[in-house]
């Protein structure tokens, strides 16, 4: 990457925050007339809606032992009214991102990943109707230039998520009474969609599902292998991709800057 790529991108990290900062002063009336998981914003007059992507994370999410604990701390700042927990958690748990590092031992790790990667273009490919004949469909690369054609070309730097319709915590609580042949199937990317992604210079892929792969193609995990060994990012397990535009908004995937970390529970937002 040359001086002058650097340049451009500090510039548009520092628009980007610039125009955060004016979104944080939306009036408390118009953030409490709309849903809990959204929030009505108001940019130089322009009216715009911030959408949380993000599963609360709860036990519920905890389907192994030990993915996520929590427990009091105790100490003399009890006595003052202090509350304070500790957490021990598996990194990817609930809403959360993929780093590079997740299935590459020299790719960047959550706290490698700089500010001007995880807030980007939101293009939003919906497959909910393959889904509903088929568990594990998947976006293909035929799905993207379909996009395409509606919505004009992937702009460079984007995340590209896929809207299934899947409701992980659903799905895991109707396991039992699925048929066995239909157990572990979803939807996820194909690999065939990889050279055109990053062709488009594509950051990030987000998914309503726990996996970046259809379950059928686990546990080679075929799409991760490729997309993190790429020095590209994921993020597992969004809601409400079915209330965001699929082209023209802005998402940002909030993770804590973890040293090492291979993974982390996002708070993903979308800004349209």
């Amino acid at each position: 990457m040359s001086a002058q790529d650097n340049v451009a991108i500090d510039r548009r990290a520092m628009l980007t925050m610039g125009a955060v900062a004016s979104l944080a002063m939306a009036s408390a009336a118009e953030a409490a007339a709309v849903a809990p998981d959204s929030a009505a914003l108001r940019l130089h007059g322009r009216p715009l809606t911030a959408l949380d992507l993000t599963h609360k994370l709860t036990r519920a999410f905890a389907f192994t032992p030990g993915r996520l604990v929590m427990d009091p701390v105790e100490g003399s700042g009890a006595q003052a009214g202090m509350a304070m927990n500790r957490v021990c958690i598996v990194e990817h748990t609930g809403t959360h991102l993929d780093a590079p590092r997740h299935f590459s031992e020299q790719g960047a790790t959550v706290g490698d990943l700089p500010i001007g990667q995880l807030i980007v273009p939101l293009c939003v490919v919906d497959i909910r109707a393959k889904v509903s004949k088929d568990r594990d469909a998947r976006v293909t690369d035929a799905d993207l230039r379909d996009w395409e054609k509606r919505h004009g070309r992937i702009p460079p730097g984007a995340c590209v998520a896929m809207l299934a319709g899947w409701d992980p915590l659903a799905q895991m609580a109707s396991y039992n009474r699925l048929a066995p042949t239909e157990r572990g199937r979803s939807p996820g990317f194909d690999v065939s969609t990889i050279e055109l992604l990053v062709a488009r210079d594509v950051r990030g892929i987000a998914v309503d599902t726990l996996s970046l792969d259809a379950g059928g193609s686990m546990p080679a995990y075929p799409f991760h292998q490729a997309w993190l060994r790429r020095g590209r990012w994921g993020l597992e397990a969004v809601t409400n991709l079915d209330r965001a535009p699929p082209a023209g908004g802005l998402l940002f995937a909030a993770v804590a800057p973890l040293d090492q970390a291979t993974g982390a529970p996002a708070r993903a937002i979308a800004i349209f």
